[in-house]
C-alpha cells in the first residue's frame, strides 16, 4: 500500500556523492542531483559532496587547478551543498583507501552539521568510497543507509581485494542498496551473492529540461549526437570508425560530440579520437562540440535526428532517456544498461565493438523517421524514467530504510576491517 507523503515530510536525508555538479563541472553527477531535487519535494536534504584537494602550485594542469576554483558551499535550489577538500594520490595509488580519506575530511563537518541538522538517514552515492564512508557514519550515529550504485562491479574489483572486501560490506550494512539497472544488479550478486536489501531503481530524468522542441522542423535530419564524458569506454572510435563506414557508403551524416573530458587520461583520449578523425578524414563530418551548458546540451538533443551511444559498458545511459524525452530516438549497444532503456519502439540495439553493425544501426533509424513519434518517445522516458516515478520509489525505500534499519550484516565485527574510531 502506497504511504502518504506526509509520513516523510519531517524526514531529514543527508546525501554523500562525489558525484554533484558544481561551479566548475556543472554536467558532472546530473543523474544524482536529479534524485536529489525531487527528494527535497518530500524530505528535507543536504549534500556533502567532496572535492580532491589541488595545492596551490604554479603549473599545475588545469584539469587539476580548476578544483580550487569549486565553491565550498553552495544552494542548488532548497538544497545546501558543501564540497569539503580531501587528499587524493595520482591515478589509483590512494584508491584501496581512498574511502579513508575521504571519512577523515567529513567527519567533522558532519558532526558540525548534525547539531542543526539531526539527519534521519543517510543516502550514498556509488558503493566505493561512498557507501563505505556512510556505513561507517551510520554506525556512528546510529541511523539507516540507503546506498544507491551507479557503477557495475566488474572485474576490476579483483584487482583490489580491499577495495572488493569494503563495497561488499558496505553494500551489506546498508538498509537498503540500490543498483539503478538490472545489469548493475547481476554485478553486485556476482560478488557479494544474493542480497535481501537489493534492488532496481534507475536515476531519473527531470521531463522540465529535457523536453519535446517547439518546432519539430527544426531537426537537422542528417545530424547526429554523442553527448557525454570523453573516455575509452564510451566507444567513441567506434562510432568514428562507423561514420567512415557510412561516409564510404555515400551518406552524409554529421556527428556532433558533445562533452569534456574530465580528467588527464580522458583528455589523452579526446587527443586521440581528434586524431582518429582526420586520419579517417572525417574532418567536414564530424565536430568536437566540448563542454555545454544544458540548454545547450538539450537543443543539441532536440535538433538532431538521433542520439548514438556506442559504450562498451554502461550501468544504465541516462543520456538516452534524456534524448527520448527530447523526442530524439537513439542508437545503443547491448552493454548492460540501455538493455534496460530501448525497444524498438525508440530506437536500435547493436552489438558493442561492431562499427558496420552501428553503422547500420544509424542508417536504420535515419531511414525511418516515421517509426519514432517524438510524443511516444518521451511518454516512454517519463513513464519509466521520469523524476516523479523514481521519486515516489525513493521515498517508499526511504520509509522501508527507517522501519528496517539494519542490513544483511548487523553484527558489529565486519569485512571491512570494523569501524573507524569516532
Amino acid at each position: 500500500m502506497k504511504r502518504d507523503s506526509a509520513s516523510t515530510k519531517n524526514l531529514r536525508v543527508l546525501v554523500l556523492s562525489r558525484a554533484y555538479p558544481n561551479n566548475v563541472t556543472e554536467l558532472m553527477g546530473l543523474w544524482v542531483q536529479g534524485v536529489v531535487r525531487q527528494c527535497a519535494r518530500f524530505c528535507e536534504v543536504k549534500v556533502i559532496s567532496p572535492v580532491a584537494w589541488c595545492p596551490p602550485v604554479p603549473g599545475m594542469p588545469e584539469n587539476y587547478a580548476r578544483h580550487r576554483r569549486v565553491l565550498r558551499r553552495q544552494m542548488d535550489g532548497p538544497v545546501e551543498v558543501f564540497h569539503p577538500r580531501f587528499l587524493l594520490g595520482p591515478g589509483y595509488s590512494t584508491h584501496n583507501f581512498e574511502w579513508l580519506l575521504y571519512y577523515g575530511a567529513i567527519r567533522g563537518m558532519v558532526q558540525r552539521l548534525r547539531r542543526d541538522f539531526p539527519f534521519d538517514l543517510i543516502h550514498a552515492h556509488f558503493t566505493y568510497p561512498d557507501g563505505v564512508v556512510a556505513a561507517q557514519l551510520g554506525r556512528r550515529y546510529g541511523v539507516p543507509v540507503v546506498v544507491t550504485e551507479q557503477n557495475p562491479w566488474g572485474p576490476w574489483l579483483n584487482k583490489y581485494p580491499k577495495v572488493r572486501d569494503r563495497s561488499i560490506w558496505a553494500a551489506r550494512q546498508s538498509a537498503r542498496h540500490i543498483a539503478i539497472s538490472r545489469s548493475v544488479r547481476s554485478t553486485i550478486e556476482h560478488f557479494a551473492g544474493k542480497l535481501g536489501n537489493l534492488a532496481v531503481i534507475p536515476d531519473g530524468v527531470d521531463g522540465s529540461e529535457f523536453s519535446l522542441p517547439a518546432d519539430q522542423s527544426g531537426r537537422i535530419p542528417d545530424q547526429i549526437v554523442f553527448a557525454g564524458a570523453i573516455r575509452p569506454v564510451k566507444g567513441v572510435d567506434i562510432l568514428l570508425r562507423a561514420m567512415r563506414v557510412l561516409a564510404d557508403a555515400g551518406r552524409r551524416v554529421n556527428l556532433v560530440l558533445v562533452g569534456e573530458a574530465f580528467f588527464g587520461t580522458y583528455r589523452q583520449e579526446e587527443l586521440r579520437l581528434r586524431q582518429m578523425v582526420i586520419d579517417l578524414n572525417l574532418q567536414e563530418r564530424v565536430r568536437f562540440a566540448g563542454k555545454q551548458p544544458l540548454p545547450e546540451l538539450v537543443r543539441y538533443m532536440q535538433r538532431s535526428a538521433a542520439l548514438i551511444l556506442p559504450s562498451r559498458a554502461e550501468s544504465l545511459g541516462m543520456v538516452l532517456v534524456e534524448a527520448l524525452a527530447c523526442g530524439t530516438p537513439v542508437v545503443a549497444t547491448r552493454c548492460g544498461g540501455p538493455e534496460d532503456i530501448v525497444t524498438e519502439n525508440v530506437g536500435v540495439l547493436v552489438p558493442p565493438e561492431d562499427p558496420a553493425a552501428l553503422a547500420r544501426g544509424i542508417e536504420q533509424v535515419l531511414d525511418h523517421p516515421g517509426d519514432y513519434d517524438p510524443a511516444t518517445l518521451r511518454a516512454h522516458a517519463l513513464r519509466n524514467f521520469g523524476l516523479e516515478s523514481v521519486g515516489d520509489r525513493m521515498r517508499e525505500v526511504y520509509l522501508e530504510a527507517l522501519a528496517h534499519p539494519h542490513g544483511e550484516e548487523s553484527q558489529a565485527t565486519a569485512v571491512a576491517g570494523g569501524a573507524v574510531a569516532g
